[in-house]
């Protein structure tokens, strides 16, 4: 087992006593301070959001990092799993500092790159099996574009995950 000191606690839906209004305002207040009023850096490009389309007043990226996949109706549910985890999303990006020529691992986060969908350029995926979290950044020319985070609920997912680090590292 590694040693995950470097997590953040997680923001826990029943510290605003079960209100999802009051917890959506905590955790965006977290996404606004470590993604629009600073910026880190991955490899020493800047991490920049989707912004559009705004959702409820809230940007695109914000909504990625804490709901769920499209349902058949078109909206997106509250996915408690990754809200919770707000604050590891600029952890893991931070704390991750590797050598862009090799998928190497850094305190357990296993690290990899797919090509990105439309062939933008390349996605970082990275892993920490043992918290089953992820976080996937796509590389431009000059800075770094954050696409996501979420915690794996089904053991099937997080396998099929390993799978595609195995066959890239």
């Amino acid at each position: 087992m590694q040693n995950n000191c470097w997590l953040p606690d997680l923001v826990e839906f029943n510290s605003y006593g079960g209100n999802w209004g009051k917890y959506e305002d905590a955790i965006y207040r977290v996404f606004k301070k470590d993604f629009i009023d600073s910026k880190p850096n991955f490899e020493g490009k800047q991490v920049n959001i989707r912004r559009q389309p705004m959702v409820n007043d809230k940007e695109e990226a914000f909504i990625h990092v804490t709901h769920q996949d499209y349902n058949k109706d078109g909206e997106r549910l509250p996915d408690m799993r990754r809200c919770e985890r707000i604050r590891w999303v600029r952890s893991f990006i931070e704390e991750y500092n590797c050598d862009s020529s090799k998928c190497i691992d850094c305190d357990g986060v296993k690290v990899w790159e797919e090509d990105a969908p439309r062939g933008t350029g390349k996605r970082v995926q990275l892993l920490l099996q043992e918290e089953r979290y992820m976080v996937v950044l796509e590389r431009r020319s000059t800075y770094c574009l954050l696409i996501t985070a979420f915690y794996f609920e089904h053991d099937h997912a997080l396998r099929k995950k390993l799978e595609h680090y195995e066959n890239n590292k």
